[in-house]
């Protein structure tokens, strides 16, 4: 027996919800998991509760959502601090625009190489970083740190896409409360006040109702607007899909494109160690860690928690040569001053998240949008993160929901 619906939404993550609240026609939800909000939720280890890494609401690129988000349950907003461990020291973040924190040979050259910085436009991400900052920096921070960061080659990577993730050369001398300067696409960020599970139940009580979860999806047809499950099979007139692009094209029916794509289209994934500390002895929220001699790319806390809690991230091999086992951390933890002793870790627990970033190649340029562009012609928006297969904040995700739900609104359809 076939269900049908005007508008069935394939994934209950932020932009899934998002789009559904503000629909005005009929819709379902297929949710894969037993709960709503899949990787901006929570989960249990034994009595605490942890966030996948840290992943904050950024509005600064996505104000039309901001009401709409923070108005559903307190938010706290946190002006950032962020710092690079570099040195034996925390400098402030970004390097370029704090180059008094320093040694004042570094400080020279860098400061010198920014005032002959060449042209942006480069075929490579290994080469625009290398002409827009100089080589010093590159070869300090950037190349260090996003060869942790993406664990690939980064003349495999195109550049184009960071949208202000890293922030444009500007240095500031002797800056005495370097927190002001903050750049990039986060200076400030949001958090719910009672925690993101909080903010989940309510962002979605009112749509429990038309939410199928634990039904993942088997097949998409779009010949005979057909979506089939390990349950039934649904009908629909506009699907949204928010599940990860390679996947929902390697499932789909009635759409011609090559079918090596699902199998070309590249991504990292990301270890999430998360801690449990006795005490919390650094204010920053996160820092950078270019440094060779471990894997780890970013350490924080997180916010609004009633213990202290923090995380470590890490990207893993292409093939997971890892398995299971997990570096020592505890070194790496005293040399930032998070801890003094082990003793301090009360708890640990880690998740795999398969795909952690989109990588961007020559590739993605090619396909991607050409792709997304014929799904929507074709009355499917592919849209977030995982759907859209880019690089985007929750807050954007948002946004490109409520503004793919009013466009269905006003379909004639």
């Amino acid at each position: 027996m076939t269900q049908h619906t005007d508008v069935l939404i394939l994934g209950g993550g932020i932009s899934g919800c998002t789009a559904a609240r503000f629909l005005r026609r009929p819709w379902l939800i297929l949710e894969r998991d037993n709960v709503l909000g899949g990787l901006s939720n929570q989960y249990q280890s034994q009595k605490y509760w942890f966030d996948f890494g840290g992943h904050y609401f950024h509005f600064q690129h996505s104000p039309a959502i901001f009401p709409h988000i923070t108005g559903v349950t307190p938010f706290r907003l946190y002006r950032r601090r962020s710092r690079v461990w570099m040195f034996e020291s925390l400098i402030p973040f970004p390097l370029q625009s704090h180059l008094d924190f320093l040694p004042p040979h570094y400080r020279q050259k860098i400061t010198s190489e920014l005032a002959e910085a060449g042209s942006t436009d480069k075929a490579t991400l290994a080469t625009q970083l290398n002409s827009r900052f100089g080589p010093t920096l590159y070869q300090l921070f950037f190349l260090p740190f996003l060869s942790k960061y993406y664990r690939r080659d980064l003349n495999e990577l195109v550049p184009g896409l960071e949208r202000g993730s890293i922030p444009p050369p500007a240095s500031s001398q002797g800056q005495e409360k370097p927190e002001q300067t903050e750049q990039g696409y986060n200076p400030e960020f949001y958090y719910p006040a009672g925690g993101l599970r909080l903010f989940w139940r309510h962002y979605t009580s009112s749509l429990m109702p038309r939410v199928h979860l634990n039904e993942p999806v088997m097949a998409v047809d779009l010949a005979r607007r057909r979506v089939e499950t390990s349950r039934r099979t649904y009908g629909f007139t506009h699907l949204i899909n928010t599940i990860p692009l390679p996947h929902f094209l390697s499932m789909l029916r009635g759409f011609r494109h090559d079918p090596e794509l699902p199998r070309q289209l590249r991504h990292t994934t990301t270890r999430v160690t998360n801690l449990v500390l006795s005490q919390r002895r650094r204010r920053f929220h996160w820092v950078y860690l270019p440094a060779r001699d471990h894997p780890y790319y970013r350490m924080g806390y997180y916010p609004a928690a009633s213990v202290c809690k923090a995380y470590l991230e890490q990207t893993l091999p292409e093939h997971n040569a890892l398995g299971d086992s997990e570096p020592d951390y505890s070194g790496l933890l005293r040399q930032l001053g998070v801890i003094k002793d082990p003793d301090e870790i009360v708890h640990v627990s880690h998740r795999d998240i398969p795909i952690g970033y989109v990588l961007f190649d020559a590739l993605w340029f090619r396909k991607v949008p050409a792709t997304i562009k014929r799904l929507r012609q074709q009355g499917v928006f592919s849209i977030g993160r995982y759907g859209g297969w880019t690089y985007s904040s929750m807050a954007a995700d948002a946004l490109a929901a409520m503004e793919s739900a009013l466009l269905i609104n006003r379909d004639k359809a």
